[in-house]
């Protein structure tokens, strides 16, 4: 062989001898990452190799507050059936029925907007502040009710005290079948509703209307409780309702659950936040006997009703889930005065006739050993016959809390101090553009009532605010010139709406495992 052919041979050699050592390098590599592997996933590795973020659980709590509100504002009052049948004389009519709503936010407010609960942009209403300069910092829309329900959307820079909404709606008529006054405060969402409403009897209509203001359709639960026996009545139009989204649904209770003296009705959802009013219709043959709205009640220990006058027959439901005893006072500038008590069963609604009211009473205080709700019922009758009612609202006492009064009524202020403690207050008010009126500082004794005409506080004030009010209870009580210059009946109530944020503490606790 040549030296050539050597040279090629031990070459071929060599690369021949480095091939099997990269192969057997490759498998013995791979056999040990392999082997490795398997080792993580049976053992566990030493304290100091481990994610060192968190070495024990443990637990925070963090404030979280609410930035964003919604709000219901119902259409103006309607009748239950608007259908033309038989003999023109006996026909229903809404007559010559108007309205007005007003909608105003305070404090730290980004935006504020009224729409449609159809989700139409057209007619969106953005609420402005009349002077940027000023120091009032309230932004303000008003309208009617006339083109049905509008939503009242608010959003906050931050969640403080003195921010917040309020609005409400009043429709009142001089001829047809809903004369009177009507109001009622726009109503905020929320999962779950409760209502206390009157008897059930021929003449007497309520129809529960529930909006869905979400782009997700929603199941209903309702829960009715009556005056014959304790616990969940058996509704002839079942138990369920659905609700379409940005659409709302009316249930006729009075069919649903007839023939009770008084009724105590919780909605509910579980998929999306709702809201809900009552409207209430009273007929007597052709008569008109009244109409307002209904709004969500809360039971609590102590309920204030504000808003009362000379000449009221007062009727008080209540329900309790449990057995109690229920103490009714009147209140009045002159102090309290007794109305009687009562032992109250448990799921069971109480009708309650109070003792005479005194002429200058003003609110109505029930106390209870246990969370009871409360709701009182206002009917005038006026010389010729006229009739009306209204529902008499309660709120707890508040810190801040605000009134917006619509356009075209007048209103009358009724502040409440059931404490055995002297309280006092700031109440300042606006004019319909935002435009700060009055600021005057109030002092109420002991277990004592104010009263206060709105038009007290500079010339035409539409917005009250109430501050540094804890402990304190107020209402407006309203009237509607039109209706009074025909000498009918006019009797309709707002509640506060507070300006205080909702609070919440979030409980976070850490877990070491969610990174082994």
């Amino acid at each position: 062989m040549n030296e050539e052919g050597a040279t090629s041979t031990r070459r071929s050699q060599r690369l021949r001898a480095e091939r099997i050592r990269r192969i057997l390098a490759g498998l013995v590599t791979m056999a040990l990452l392999v082997a490795a592997f398997l080792a993580l996933s049976v053992l566990r590795l030493a304290p100091w190799l481990e994610d060192s973020a968190e070495a024990a659980a443990g637990a925070r709590e963090y404030a979280v507050s609410q930035t964003q509100t919604t709000a219901y504002c119902p259409a103006r009052m309607t009748l239950p059936d608007a259908g033309s049948y038989g003999d023109s004389a006996y026909q229903s009519s809404q007559g010559d029925i108007a309205s007005a709503a007003r909608y105003a936010a305070f404090g730290s407010v980004l935006q504020a907007q009224v729409s449609s609960l159809d989700g139409n942009a057209d007619n969106d209403q953005i609420l402005e502040d009349a002077d940027l300069q000023d120091q009032a910092n309230v932004k303000v829309a008003s309208g009617n009710a006339d083109h049905g329900a509008r939503l009242f959307d608010e959003h906050l820079l931050k969640a403080a005290t003195g921010s917040g909404s309020a609005g409400s709606v009043a429709s009142w008529a001089t001829t047809g079948d809903l004369k009177g006054l009507s109001a009622a405060s726009c109503v905020r969402t929320g999962l779950s509703h409760s209502f206390l409403l009157p008897a059930t009897h021929t003449g007497i209509t309520q129809q529960l209307v529930v909006a869905n203001p979400s782009a997700k359709a929603t199941s209903l639960q309702l829960d009715v409780r009556g005056t014959e026996h304790a616990g969940t009545l058996t509704l002839s139009t079942g138990r369920t309702l659905s609700v379409a989204a940005h659409g709302q649904v009316t249930l006729d209770l009075s069919a649903a659950a007839p023939r009770q003296d008084g009724l105590f009705v919780t909605v509910s959802s579980k998929e999306t936040p709702i809201a809900a009013v009552v409207r209430v219709v009273s007929m007597e043959g052709l008569t008109s006997k009244g109409s307002d709205f209904a709004v969500p009640v809360v039971a609590s220990r102590s309920t204030v009703l504000d808003g009362l006058e000379s000449g009221d027959k007062v009727t008080v439901f209540a329900y309790s889930r449990k057995a109690t005893a229920l103490k009714l006072q009147w209140l009045s500038p002159a102090g309290v005065t007794a109305a009687g008590s009562w032992k109250l069963d448990g799921g069971k609604v109480a009708v309650i006739t109070p003792s005479d009211m005194p002429s200058n009473a003003t609110s109505l205080v029930a106390a209870a050993n246990g969370a009871t709700a409360v709701q009182a019922m206002a009917a005038n009758t006026v010389r010729g016959g006229s009739a009306d009612f209204a529902f008499l609202g309660s709120q707890p006492g508040a810190t801040s809390s605000a009134v917006a009064m619509p356009d075209k009524v007048q209103g009358r202020i009724t502040l409440s101090n059931p404490d055995t403690r002297v309280h006092t207050a700031t109440m300042i008010s606006y004019d319909g553009s935002g435009r700060q009126l009055d600021s005057r500082k109030l002092e109420l004794g002991a277990e004592t009532a104010l009263n206060l005409d709105a038009s007290d506080l500079g010339g035409d004030a539409r917005l009250l605010v109430l501050n540094d009010a804890q402990g304190l209870h107020w209402g407006v009580r309203l009237s509607q010139r039109d209706v009074d210059d025909a000498k009918l009946a006019g009797v309709a109530t707002l509640s506060p709406q507070p300006l205080e944020p909702q609070h919440a503490r979030v409980r976070v606790i850490r877990d070491p495992r969610i990174v082994r």
